[in-house]
């Protein structure tokens, strides 16, 4: 199963995103989209990598989301 959560900034998707993907308790791939272009955004980047699971699989991709999306293959 693919979800896919989309919000602005600070909009909370990422929290959502990832109580979601706790409660369902399956296999995930986590695309982080977000570039670090300041201290600020590298302070929020930081936040949400000690926030996530060890075992979850991360991609970072900023510009090529739909590609992306596309060649993640996690057939349930």
């Amino acid at each position: 199963m693919l979800q896919l959560i989309l919000g602005g900034a600070r909009s909370g998707k990422s929290r959502l995103a990832e109580q979601t993907a706790i409660s369902m308790q399956l296999a995930v791939t986590y695309v982080a989209t977000a570039q670090a272009l300041d201290p600020e955004m590298q302070s929020r980047i930081v936040h949400h990598q000690n926030q996530r699971p060890a075992h979850w699989s991360l991609v970072e991709e900023p510009l090529f989301l739909a590609k992306t999306l596309q060649e993640i293959d996690r057939p349930n």
